[in-house]
């Protein structure tokens, strides 16, 4: 017989001798250990692996839920909404054809929250400033702590090492200082069990923690996987080079070696061989798939994020990166708009504020997100603020906010919007709340410039609740930045002790001769739904789905796609300028007399994809001339494909569909 047939008939004998499967034997995810938490107040998923073909019963808390194994091995049912308890409890799980069983105990309902990111969300409790009192004071029986054995592989997976542990002195010096302390800020203020499940990995890059399907999907970020390509195939050719030059390195460093401990100095580090791509825990969706993927469909009441250090360099690419990575973890849970509250990263000598500023932006355009800013409590050159309970709280406020509906300012004041009069600049901010304030001395950091874009230093004076900036240098500004630096001074606040964001302004703008305005400065007249009565005077549409805020209509289509339309028509020939704002995943649309010019959704993924100009979470500007039945489009100044007729007349159209959409500066000529 052939020893390849020999070895096959080894390998079956094998097969057939090993005990059963994982996959066949009774089990529950890895996140249901004793002490866990469950969701409260929502259907809570529950599953596991088990024989093929077995049914499955779950019971806990009075309830008893049943399911059938699939062909995978796998099985998943949902516990009916359960409302918050103390008091432990049993989850138990049968199969009924095997009689195997399992028990998990002491199981509370409440709130989780999980919490993910690089070192500063690992950063312990114990290395945290106050993190000795923190642990001396732990032992609250209703706060848990799951601390997951993140780690980066190549394809998604069902488990997770880690078990849930209840908060002492031993179980929380180890974990994440910054996600203890806003667990302890919830349990202060909500008064139920709060789970905490930490799932973060040092020096790590957001595309890391990123869906493969996500980047694949989107054009801009599709070239992190085709580098990541790249890197694996030049590894063969740097090992190569590596091996003819290894003997000669090592002496070197045996060299060096001797020297260092001659003049008593520290031994340098010893050279290797460069380290596979393929191991890299910066590997595209690596992360994803071990440390974040084992996780879902765990039953959470949101996300905190502490991250962006090591996409410093790149933040324009991380004003997409970022919300797509949101976009996904919320996809993946299938839960909604789950709140995203995420730190702004800290200043530091090689942090650049275009990261700041793509975070900044993210806010704007991604739902239900809150961001902590850190401007006060970063170190220039430390990239580990030892300070996590001042960013703890104010993730905390967020999620107050987001999560639980409380009517309070959760953030420090956020640029919204600048107007130009003379040589003087006036900005005016979101959550203002008691007022705007200069902390020590008055206002800093504010620089201004013209149209050619060369920012000087300016003075800036808090007036109401705007900011005005000038400078002498500049007679004729044209845009303004705060704290556009890696370590900026944190000179404005409101009332509440929150300081703002770093921020570079939009340019300013004033409407051109012969336009007029379709979108007042403070509500919707002008503006209905189809077959609807006007929004006059109304800031808000009738569902809540439209709202006009500063001169831009804003759109959250959380209730499905909707179609807003100028009560007008326009039967003459006009020229039409407006700027839109896309969310990740959202679809939208401009009408013209009725036909539709793709917006987002399009420059994305459909013919104008190619488009060098379209800037992703970012203002874009749309400019349409129509004459007759021909309409003659633009973005950002690149022609649009418009090969549709027009009807003789019909009103102008929004549509917005999937995420948050944003559209402004709406204005139109007719050419008579």
């Amino acid at each position: 017989m052939k020893p390849l047939q020999i070895a096959g008939i080894l390998v079956v004998w094998m097969l057939l001798c090993v005990p059963l499967s994982a996959a066949e034997k009774l089990t529950l995810g890895s996140l249901f250990t004793d002490h866990a938490v469950l969701q409260r107040d929502l259907a809570v998923p529950v599953w596991g692996k088990a024989e093929p073909g077995q049914k499955v019963v779950v019971q806990f808390g009075g309830q008893e839920k049943s399911a059938t194994v699939g062909k995978d091995g796998k099985w998943l049912t949902n516990l009916d909404p359960l409302s918050a308890s103390a008091e432990g409890r049993v989850l138990t799980v049968k199969s009924e054809s095997s009689n195997e069983s399992l028990k998990r105990e002491d199981i509370l309902v409440g709130d989780v929250w999980i919490c993910s990111g690089q070192s500063n969300m690992g950063w312990t409790l114990k290395q945290s400033l106050g993190g000795d009192e923190a642990i001396a004071a732990a032992g609250d029986g209703q706060l848990r702590l799951f601390n997951a054995q993140a780690r980066a592989v190549d394809t998604p997976q069902d488990s997770i090492g880690g078990a849930w542990a209840v908060d002492s002195s031993a179980s929380a010096g180890g974990f994440s200082g910054v996600a203890y302390f806003f667990g302890k800020e919830l349990r202060a203020k909500l008064g139920v069990p709060v789970g905490l499940i930490k799932s973060a990995v040092g020096g790590t890059v957001a595309e890391a923690w990123t869906p493969q399907a996500e980047l694949e999907a989107n054009p801009t970020l599709k070239s992190l996987i085709d580098q990541q390509a790249a890197r694996l195939a030049a590894y063969p050719a740097q090992l190569e080079a590596w091996m003819k030059i290894e003997a000669d390195e090592i002496k070197k460093w045996e060299a060096a070696v001797a020297k260092a401990k001659a003049e008593n100095k520290p031994e340098p580090r010893k050279p290797t061989a460069p380290q596979s791509p393929a191991f890299n825990n910066n590997r595209p969706f690596g992360l994803y798939n071990g440390s974040i993927a084992p996780l879902v469909p765990y039953g959470t009441r949101g996300f905190i994020w502490y991250q962006g250090e090591s996409n410093s360099g790149r933040g324009k690419e991380y004003q997409t990166l970022f919300p797509q990575l949101i976009g996904a973890w919320r996809k993946a849970w299938g839960q909604g708009d789950l709140p995203f509250l995420f730190v702004q990263i800290t200043p530091h000598n090689g942090m650049s504020p275009e990261v700041r500023e793509a975070q900044r932006l993210t806010v704007q355009t991604t739902q239900n997100t809150a961001m902590a800013v850190t401007i006060d409590v970063g170190h220039p050159s430390d990239i580990h603020p030892k300070d996590k309970k001042t960013v703890a709280q104010r993730l905390a406020l967020g999620a107050r906010a987001l999560a639980y509906g409380e009517k309070l300012t959760y953030s420090g004041p956020d640029y919204d919007a600048i107007s130009v009069s003379g040589n003087k600049a006036t900005l005016s901010f979101k959550h203002v709340g008691g007022g705007l304030v200069a902390k020590e001395g008055g206002l800093k950091g504010f620089s201004i410039a013209g149209a050619d874009d060369k920012f000087v230093d300016a003075k800036a004076e808090i007036v109401g609740d705007t900011v005005v900036v000038s400078s002498d240098a500049v007679s004729a500004p044209v845009q303004v930045r705060y704290g556009w630096v890696n370590v900026p001074e944190g000179s404005l606040w409101n009332k509440d002790g929150l300081p703002a964001s770093p921020f570079q302004s939009d340019k300013a703008w004033k409407l051109e001769e012969g336009f007029e305005l379709l979108l007042n400065l403070k509500d919707l007249t002008g503006w209905h739904y189809t077959n609807g009565p006007e929004f006059k005077d109304m800031p808000s549409a009738s569902d809540g789905r439209y709202t006009a805020r500063d001169g831009r209509i804003v759109v959250n289509p959380g209730k499905g796609l909707a179609q807003l339309w100028t009560t007008r028509e326009f039967p003459n020939d006009f020229h039409l300028k407006l700027e839109f704002r896309a969310g990740v995943n959202a679809d939208s649309g401009i009408f013209l007399r009725k036909p539709q010019l793709q917006c987002r959704d399009y420059f994305v993924a459909g013919p104008y994809k190619e488009l060098k100009n379209y800037k992703p979470q970012d203002w874009n500007e749309i400019e349409v001339v129509v004459k007759g039945k021909i309409a003659t489009c633009t973005c950002n100044g690149e022609e649009l494909k418009f090969p549709n007729e027009l009807p003789p007349t019909g009103p102008i159209g929004l549509e917005a569909d999937h995420g948050q959409m944003e559209y402004r500066r709406i204005r139109i000529k007719e050419l008579k």
